[in-house]
């Protein structure tokens, strides 16, 4: 008789991890009442994107999946970049980065965000946008009723926006580079793939 092969337990648990104390953990806290399939749990921890990698690495075995969420920022010439994706492929930590800013994915609500941007550049769009739609403030990155009311009914537009920068920069990468070369992701400013964690999610209301 054939010996029962032993199934891996299925587990809901879904961990987000990020260095966004305000932004980050509040998009995501307001995205999860979407309706995911998982038991979607956000942690914050003050740590560059190395750390996230090991904070995350504790929670592997209880939990579906486990994404750390980050900024590119000033962490590749601090040379936390490059080793957290490694870390992070290698361990099976899932990862989504924005390129400079959390901001990009927010400006990607709206349009398709390509053009090279500092963090001045980011908050004069999204200025714009929440003007446009009626808001009387600026935009402030504290501000969790901003993202509930103007950022969160359009995560749909957002995930498209970002996926077809994304898929663009790989398409550019891979004719200087070739399909086999990893991507420079610190080059690519106004990328965002978090997108790729939203699509995990597996949202099912509007």
């Amino acid at each position: 008789m054939a010996r029962k092969k032993l199934e891996r337990p299925v587990r809901d648990l879904f961990y987000i991890i990020t260095n966004g104390k305000e932004t980050e953990c509040n998009y995501f806290n307001l995205l999860k009442a979407k309706k995911s399939p998982y038991d979607v749990k956000i942690l914050f921890d003050n740590a560059d994107p190395v750390g996230l990698v090991e904070t995350a690495r504790k929670h592997l075995d209880e939990s579906n999946q486990v994404w750390i969420v980050f900024d590119v920022d000033n962490t590749y010439e601090e040379g936390s970049f490059s080793k957290a994706v490694t870390l992070a492929e290698r361990y099976g930590v899932k990862y989504a980065f924005s390129n400079l800013a959390f901001e990009v994915w927010l400006i990607s609500h709206f349009e398709k965000c390509e053009k090279e941007l500092n963090t001045n550049g980011h908050k004069k769009i999204l200025d714009e946008y929440l003007k446009s739609c009626g808001c009387t403030q600026e935009y402030s990155k504290s501000d969790e009723k901003q993202l509930a009311k103007y950022f969160i009914p359009h995560y749909r537009d957002a995930c498209t926006n970002a996926k077809i920068v994304y898929q663009k920069r790989i398409k550019n990468h891979n004719e200087l580079y070739g399909e086999n070369s990893k991507p420079r992701y610190w080059e690519w400013n106004s990328c965002t793939t978090v997108f790729k964690l939203v699509e995990a999610l597996k949202l099912t209301v509007e």
